[in-house]
């Protein structure tokens, strides 16, 4: 989850990946073949490594492969071992970098497949995004040596980056391959789901995802993520106690718990429960989820009041969206430039690729920082030039993500201002037709309304995330009544 505490330092890393920094590959520099070989460093290191004292192997590692080229018997061992050891002692980046070296140089079966037993798990463990390590491995090499049950890991990603580059039925070949007892079986039909979507078929999308959450082998993140697409597509559907349902299984703590509590929020919206949708809106103003309100949740929340006549509460609610945005619109509208525009920052990093990638920097700059801890002066110098390349490589990435997001987000903002202004119109409108109304209308008793939107459920300290999904208000319907404002009507 995107906590308050850190998003200015995400904002200010957003702003340093516009500044472009060159940077070119470093790799071990082998010393000439006539200097003397110091034999017993990759004995010493091993011994180290197999007693589990990785921080004194690693300078051995190094020495070692900066001694020997790689004609040497244990040059990739010694590789190997150095990955692990810069793994154990936190620097997972760095090992990543290694192993995908590794992986090119395809020195020995054995190696590769230790490594790609080591990036599954890697991957499975949440230490490495499996597009990074897809786009950097499999795309490009084949593997036909590796047996069954890694082969699946393999055909599953290989399958995938045919599927991206638009080779349809190359990724078929791969995929026909895995077993269908395997979990990369079940990924491989969430993509097909995916891939029926774009294709309009979404019955057979429904069925397939159906099938995968029938399966005893699923595991809890890919659960969430056919939950999620499906609950999304019964929504579409209008099927809309089915798609809470499937709302409802989701972890409260997901990091994008905000973008299904306003998806939720809908959904009880259109089943005709107002009470129960402004109070999941109100989860919203939760300490952990207050940075990530949307215009989205302000259009939601103006429908709600004005459904129920409550319109002095729904143009209030117009006026806090112009308060907040009015400034980004008109730099959007003028064409400014976004890495100064506070706003514009904060509305980015709910961006899923966004805040990824934003976590992989931050894992980048806590393990530079580490780096100081390493008394080996050679080793220390290569580390950080190592990070730094790949620090200046997410930071490019992360420049060309947030351009297009940007993009998207202001067209975005753009018709979520139309329909504000629209809303205000309608409004307007509706108030002056209710006079007509009541004018050709006996007169009743008036009716005693609470005060204007009392929280039933109260909110208590740290327990706001335990309520989120359960809080309720109590939404008056004034529809029957006139308000102070008709009289200027009359």
């Amino acid at each position: 989850m995107i906590m308050n505490g850190i998003f200015f330092r995400r904002s200010l890393i957003i702003f340093v990946c516009m500044m472009f920094l060159s940077c070119s590959f470093v790799a071990f520099h082998p010393k000439p073949k006539d200097q003397k070989p110091l034999s017993n460093l990759f004995s010493s290191g091993y011994q180290l490594f197999s007693q589990k004292q990785y921080q004194q192997a690693l300078p051995l590692f190094y020495e070692f492969l900066n001694t020997h080229t790689q004609d040497d018997d244990n040059y990739s061992w010694a590789l190997f071992f150095l990955g692990i050891s810069l793994r154990e002692n936190g620097f997972k980046h760095a090992s990543f970098d290694v192993f995908t070296r590794l992986i090119e140089q395809s020195p020995n079966a054995k190696i590769v497949t230790h490594v790609l037993l080591f990036l599954e798990t890697a991957i499975n463990q949440g230490d490495i995004g499996e597009d990074y390590i897809r786009e950097t491995v499999f795309c490009s090499k084949n593997f036909g040596y590796v047996e069954a049950p890694l082969s699946a890991f393999i055909d599953y990603h290989q399958g995938m980056c045919n599927w991206q580059k638009g080779y349809i039925d190359w990724g078929n070949t791969q995929f026909e391959k895995i077993p269908q007892n395997s979990i990369y079986y079940l990924k491989y039909q969430y993509e097909l789901a995916r891939l029926m979507i774009q294709t309009n078929d979404i019955q057979k999308s429904i069925e397939i995802l159906e099938n995968i959450l029938n399966s005893e082998i699923l595991t809890p993140s890919l659960f969430e993520k056919t939950c999620i697409t499906l609950a999304r597509l019964f929504y579409e559907q209008k099927k809309y106690l089915r798609a809470d349902q499937l709302y409802q299984k989701i972890h409260k703590y997901h990091p994008e718990q905000s973008r299904f509590l306003l998806e939720r929020a809908w959904t009880h919206y259109h089943s005709g429960k107002p009470d129960s949708a402004l109070g999941l809106l109100i989860g919203l103003n939760s300490p952990d989820l207050n940075h990530q309100i949307t215009p989205e949740y302000f259009l939601l929340k103006a429908l709600l009041y004005k459904d129920v006549c409550n319109y002095q509460k729904a143009l209030t609610i117009v006026d806090e969206f112009y308060a907040k945005y009015q400034t980004l619109i008109n730099d959007i509208k003028n064409r400014h430039q976004w890495v100064n525009q506070r706003q514009a920052l904060q509305l980015l990093s709910q961006k899923k690729t966004i805040y990824q990638e934003l976590h992989v920097l931050t894992d980048l700059e806590n393990e530079q920082i580490s780096i100081k801890h390493i008394p080996n002066k050679s080793l220390s110098d290569h580390l950080q030039n190592t990070y730094l390349i790949l620090m200046n490589k997410h930071k490019n990435k992360l420049r060309t993500i947030a351009q297009k997001e940007y993009e998207r987000m202001s067209n975005q903002l753009l018709t979520f201002e139309e329909n504000m202004r629209l809303m205000n119109y309608e409004i307007g409108l509706d108030m002056y037709q209710r006079v007509k109304q009541f004018t050709n209308r006996p007169k009743h008793k008036s009716t005693t309304f609470k005060i204007d939107n009392p929280v039933i459920y109260p909110f208590i300290d740290e327990y706001w995330n335990d309520e989120l999904d359960d809080l309720r208000v109590s939404l008056t319907n004034r529809c029957q009544t006139l308000e102070e404002w008709d009289i200027f009507f009359k």
